[in-house]
């Protein structure tokens, strides 16, 4: 198999791998994984008090998936919708003590399975790791930094 091929398909393979691994632990937690569910949660533990549209840029999901994404989070009590102060279109997503506690736990198994990830790696093997992701990112989001809709995660 060519290189470029081989990285591709080990990319792949390593997403399928870190899924598995986090399935069985978030269906417990009552999570959906497809859904963003996880994600979402982390990040309102360390920001909350978002509009659902930053909230979606930030998290790099659909705003239409957001939504009934959050629904369902709503319904579970997981967050809230608040009212934005002086903009009546506008909501503010806020995490409840409830999905503190479910974000928390996501935060764990996170943990967990990045200590597998990286079991064995030295600090300049996971810093060239790194950098080579974040270059294949860039190279697939130029056409949204020509647009202006890049999301920096980096």
């Amino acid at each position: 198999m060519e290189s470029k091929g081989e990285i591709r398909d080990l990319l792949f393979r390593i997403e399928m791998a870190r899924k598995r691994l986090l399935r069985q632990d978030f269906t417990e937690l009552g999570l959906t994984l497809g859904m963003g569910q996880p994600r979402i949660l982390s990040f309102l533990y360390e920001e909350d008090h978002i509009t659902q549209s930053e909230l979606a840029r930030r998290c790099e999901l659909d705003v239409t998936t957001i939504s009934r994404t959050l629904d369902k989070m709503a319904e579970a009590g997981w967050l809230r919708r608040l009212a934005k102060p002086g903009c009546r279109r506008s909501v503010l997503i806020e995490i409840t003590e409830e999905g503190r506690k479910k974000a928390e736990a996501v935060r764990e198994l996170f943990a967990r399975v990045d200590e597998r990830i990286w079991e064995g790696f030295t600090r300049e093997e996971m810093e060239g790791v790194r950098q080579g992701l974040r270059k294949i990112y860039k190279n697939l989001n130029k056409e949204s930094e020509e647009v202006g809709n890049h999301v920096s995660i980096l």
